[in-house]
């Protein structure tokens, strides 16, 4: 490829666009601020809670004049302190242009610096709530960086904070639909995994991320429990994040929707917002290419990606996709390999047609990085939307964020 050709750096398209669909389960997509809880006419000291060591409590989900329930008990535990908010909280964000590849070691374009704060900084927990139930997250802060494949463990806190009477809750914690999803075409859910830490030890729950509906919460009864006025129950969680994902912005919420009831308008929740991460993953810079549109002509384009783990099982990545117009034969991918274009297949997945090109296809190495040239053509124009092209690269099993380097597609 000219130089020329690697300069044109592209318009990049956001991450949602090549997030995917594994799955059709369902919530919503709120990033609503949390509102802070109001004091309580009296503060009994939180306790532990262990679920699914009952019987689900009975309604009502409103104040009553009756005299508070009694509560299960538990060993109360000490105040905790939420974790330390470790290193930036940049991550890849849609619309951020990557930079010109260069030969000096230098972090890629798009990714989060690795360097981390000098101590730790505590912060307020994500609190929500006011007359009725109060929601606190402790050991999960606003702005925290999630490693991919990394466990995370944090708490969340429920406090009835009517002066009088009892509240029934259905605690429930699940991730809001995330941009760095594997399938997002319909519904963009974070792969990976969610436990809580019951009285038999820790449990996996059947959901970590909410959908498009209600499903995350529709009953929800394992582990319910009622609140005396003023009392508050702790439950532990831990999350993991899969490889499946890319790096992005992704919103944790907790809800206290009463058990057995199917009305949610006035549910407590309370949300806390986070940057997702891969410090062991690919990035892909120099993105560039000879034209601004994808016909019937061969247009060629390029990337350059940094892999810090090295060069050995690293593959570049071509995403193709056309309003569902386009099949396999429709699509000509070629890459560049010792001075011959050489096809590449195109395969089917959740958001189009996707090509994961084999190692030893290097055009040129700069140390840790490698230059990739391919070209693509098109039997056909589509007759509805653009033909759009995402570029990326996968290295053990870690995933690049993709760029677009046609920019805007004209048909």
């Amino acid at each position: 490829m000219s130089a020329s050709v690697i300069a044109r750096i592209a318009k990049v398209v956001p991450l949602a666009v090549i997030a995917a669909v594994g799955v059709t389960a369902c919530g919503p997509a709120d990033n609503g601020a949390p509102a802070a809880a109001s004091a309580p006419v009296s503060t009994p000291a939180a306790v532990s809670v262990t679920p699914g060591a009952g019987a689900v409590p009975a309604l009502p989900a409103a104040p009553t004049p009756e005299a508070p329930s009694t509560a299960p008990t538990a060993a109360p535990t000490a105040a905790e302190t939420p974790a330390a908010v470790t290193g930036a909280t940049s991550a890849v964000k849609a619309g951020t242009k990557p930079a010109a590849a260069k030969p000096a070691a230098k972090p890629a374009a798009g990714r989060p610096a690795e360097k981390p704060s000098a101590a730790p900084k505590p912060s307020a927990p994500a609190q929500s709530g006011g007359n009725g139930i109060g929601i606190t997250f402790t050991g999960l802060d606003e702005g925290r960086q999630i490693e991919l494949n990394d466990l995370v463990s944090f708490s969340v806190t429920w406090k009835n904070n009517d002066a009088t009477g009892t509240r029934s809750v259905a605690p429930v914690v699940a991730t809001q639909q995330y941009e760095g999803a594997p399938c997002g075409r319909m519904v963009a859910m974070a792969d990976g995994t969610l436990e809580r830490k019951d009285a038999s030890g820790w449990k996996k729950l059947d959901k970590l991320s909410q959908g498009s509906g209600m499903d995350y919460v529709i009953n929800r009864n394992d582990g319910a429990f009622t609140l005396a006025a003023g009392e508050s129950r702790t439950i532990e969680y831990r999350m993991r994040l899969s490889l499946a994902n890319s790096p992005g912005r992704i919103a944790i919420e907790a809800d206290a929707p009463v058990p057995n009831s199917a009305d949610y308008r006035g549910m407590a929740k309370a949300v806390v917002n986070a940057s997702v991460v891969d410090h062991h993953g690919p990035a892909v810079t120099g993105v560039s290419s000879g034209s601004r549109t994808v016909g019937t002509t061969p247009s060629e384009f390029g990337l350059v990606v940094s892999a810090p783990e090295g060069t050995a099982n690293l593959h570049p990545v071509v995403a193709v996709s056309a309003a569902d117009e386009l099949g396999a034969a429709d699509v000509t991918l070629e890459v560049l390999v010792g001075g011959a274009w050489k096809p590449v297949e195109l395969k089917q997945d959740c958001t189009g047609l996707i090509a994961v090109a084999p190692t030893g296809l290097e055009v040129n190495r700069w140390g840790d990085s490698v230059e990739y040239a391919f070209r693509i053509a098109v039997r056909k124009a589509p007759l509805h939307g653009d033909v759009e092209v995402l570029v990326g690269a996968q290295s053990n099993g870690h995933q690049a964020a993709r760029w677009n380097p046609f920019g805007t597609l004209d048909r």
